[in-house]
C-alpha cells in the first residue's frame, strides 16, 4: 500500500485489507513522509493489527512507493491497494480460489467500482474481461488496479514497477504481464474492489501526465499510439474549467502533451486536433453533464 499524505482515507484502507480474513495475510505500508497525521493513523493501527508492517521515507513517487513494498512482501500472491481505495468483502478469498482452480494463472482482476470522497458510489469502472486484444489498450485501461492479484513470481520473470511513470505504472504492468502471458489472465466477475475518485487523486489531479505516459506506454508496447489520450484530455480539460475555455489555452495543453510524448501522435492526427481546436473561435463555453466516473476510468 503506498501512503502520501491520506489519513482522512487510509484507516478505511487497511481494515478492507485486514477484513479478507486470510490467516496468513501481511500488509506492507509504504508512506512517502505523510505530515497530515497519517502516520499516527497507520501506528495505532499497527497495535491492533500486527501483521501491518509500515515505514516513512521520502521518495520519487507511488512507483516507487510499492516497489519499495514489493521488494519486501513474503506472500505468494500479491495485490497492491492505494490508501484511498477499498477492497471489497471476500475479495481475496474469490483471487485465491481461482489460482487453486486454474494454476496455470498468473495474475487475476475483476470488476471495479468508482466512489467518491465520501464513500458513495459513482459508478461501474469500464472493466473487460481477458481475453483482451492489445488494440484495444488504445482506448484506455480495461483493468481497474485495486482488483488485481497476482502470482510474486511476476517479479522475477516480468520486473518491477517503472519509477520513471509517475501515473500509468500500473497500465504499463498489465501490458507487460498480458504481453508475457497471453491466455494465462483469470476474472473474477463480480466487484473486487473501490476505486476513489476525488479531487486529490491523480486521476483527477494530474490528467495531463495521464494521458501523456498513456501515449507513451501505448506507443512502447504496441508500437503506435492512439490520439484518443490527447483527445479525451483536452476534452477532460474544458469539462472542468469553470469558467469559458480559451481555444488559446487547450491549443497550450495539446502542445505540452505533445512535447512530453514525442513520436507518440502521428502528425496528421496532432495537425487535426490543432485545426478542430482553430476552428471554434477564441472562447469554448465548457460541455456539462458528463460521466465524468467512465471517463476517469477510460484514462486508468
Amino acid at each position: 500500500m503506498p501512503s502520501l499524505n491520506q489519513a482522512q482515507f487510509v484507516r478505511q484502507a487497511v481494515e478492507s485489507v485486514f477484513s479478507q480474513r486470510q490467516d496468513a495475510l501481511e500488509l506492507i505500508v509504504a508512506d512517502g513522509g505523510s505530515s497530515d497525521g497519517t502516520l499516527d493513523v497507520l501506528e495505532e493501527l499497527s497495535r491492533s493489527h500486527p501483521r501491518l508492517v509500515w515505514s516513512s521515507q521520502a521518495d520519487t513517487g507511488p512507483a516507487q512507493a510499492i516497489n519499495r513494498a514489493l521488494s519486501q512482501a513474503e506472500g505468494e500472491f500479491i495485490g497492491w491497494l492505494n490508501s484511498d481505495d477499498l477492497y471489497a468483502s471476500q475479495m481475496m478469498e474469490k483471487a485465491l480460489s481461482l489460482f487453486e482452480d486454474h494454476p496455470e494463472l498468473v495474475m487475476v482482476y475483476g470488476h471495479g467500482q468508482h466512489i467518491d470522497g465520501e464513500g458513495d458510489l459513482i459508478g461501474d469502472y469500464p472493466t473487460l474481461p481477458p481475453p483482451i486484444e492489445p488494440q484495444r489498450f488504445h482506448a484506455g485501461c480495461p483493468i481497474c488496479q485495486p482488483t488485481v492479484v497476482f502470482k510474486s513470481t511476476l517479479l522475477e520473470e516480468v520486473g518491477f514497477l517503472d519509477e520513471e511513470l509517475k501515473a500509468s505504472f500500473d497500465f504499463d504492468y498489465w501490458l507487460r504481464v498480458f504481453g508475457a502471458y497471453p491466455g494465462r489472465i483469470g476474472f473474477v466477475d463480480g466487484v473486487q474492489a473501490y476505486s476513489r475518485l476525488h479531487d486529490d487523486c491523480i486521476t483527477r489531479n494530474a490528467r495531463r501526465r495521464v494521458a501523456t505516459e498513456g501515449l507513451i506506454v501505448t506507443k512502447r508496447h504496441l508500437g503506435s499510439s492512439s490520439v484518443h489520450w490527447l483527445t479525451t484530455y483536452l476534452e477532460e480539460y474544458a469539462d472542468d474549467a469553470t469558467d469559458n475555455v480559451l481555444v488559446a489555452d487547450l491549443l497550450a495543453e495539446l502542445d505540452a502533451v505533445l512535447a512530453a510524448a514525442p513520436g507518440c501522435v502521428s502528425s496528421e492526427d496532432a495537425a487535426l486536433a490543432r485545426a478542430q481546436l482553430e476552428l471554434m473561435g477564441p472562447m469554448l463555453a465548457p460541455s456539462r453533464g458528463q460521466d465524468q466516473s467512465n471517463r476517469a476510468g477510460q484514462v486508468r
